[in-house]
């Protein structure tokens, strides 16, 4: 096994954390095609799904793993679609501006990567969907965003996901019963404690 691939066996082969279905589950249910991944490292698992993705990350790993023929040629045997994989990857920091045309992906990935949905929102069309889970409190920060509609939660059990049944008026109410603020959430770096949580949260961008 060549480094690379022993790079992607740690972090998401090993662990059961490739989470190749829950990309499955977005292309199934919402025919997402063309996906923006901000701090992705080298999770290059969306791409077995979605035809086009284009992913971000600063990691001096990265560069090499996304180059490297043998992770594309794993995408290949592993892919779910007709065609040719289009895979991209900048070595950047999402914050700054990226090279990349505003509203020209239909689906925003933000996974343990701080506030993706606030700095990459542009690149998002406008009823393209958000992929995030509350680390960074990410999810919170769109929950409080006029830009962003709640459509569906993702549960986890035994590594593998399905989508929430809940009613989703009952996510992101605060257990304190105090309204919650974006800038309560950017400047305390707290968490908040809601009366119901998923693992992870699917927002529609409505404009």
């Amino acid at each position: 096994m060549d480094k690379n691939s022993r790079l992607y066996e740690k972090y998401y082969t090993s662990n059961g954390f490739e989470r190749a279905d829950l990309f499955e589950m977005l292309v199934d249910q919402f025919g997402s095609k063309q996906a923006l991944y901000p701090g992705s490292f080298v999770h290059i698992t969306p791409s077995f799904a979605i035809p086009s993705v284009t992913y971000v990350d600063s990691d001096r790993s990265c560069p090499g793993f996304f180059a490297d023929p043998a992770m594309r040629k794993m995408v290949q045997d592993r892919k779910r679609y007709d065609g040719e994989p289009d895979i991209t990857f900048h070595s950047a920091d999402y914050g700054a501006t990226l090279p990349l045309e505003d509203e020209t992906h239909d689906l925003l990935v933000s996974q343990w990567a701080g506030p993706v949905s606030q700095a990459c929102k542009r690149y998002l069309a406008a009823g393209g969907l958000l992929l995030v889970n509350d680390s960074h409190r990410d999810a919170s920060l769109a929950s409080l965003d006029a830009d962003y509609e709640l459509v569906a939660t993702v549960s986890r059990a035994a590594g593998r996901h399905s989508w929430g049944r809940m009613d989703l008026s009952a996510f992101f109410v605060p257990k304190s019963g105090t309204p919650v603020i974006p800038a309560t959430i950017r400047g305390t770096g707290k968490g908040v404690a809601y009366t119901r949580s998923a693992a992870a949260y699917v927002f529609r961008r409505v404009h």
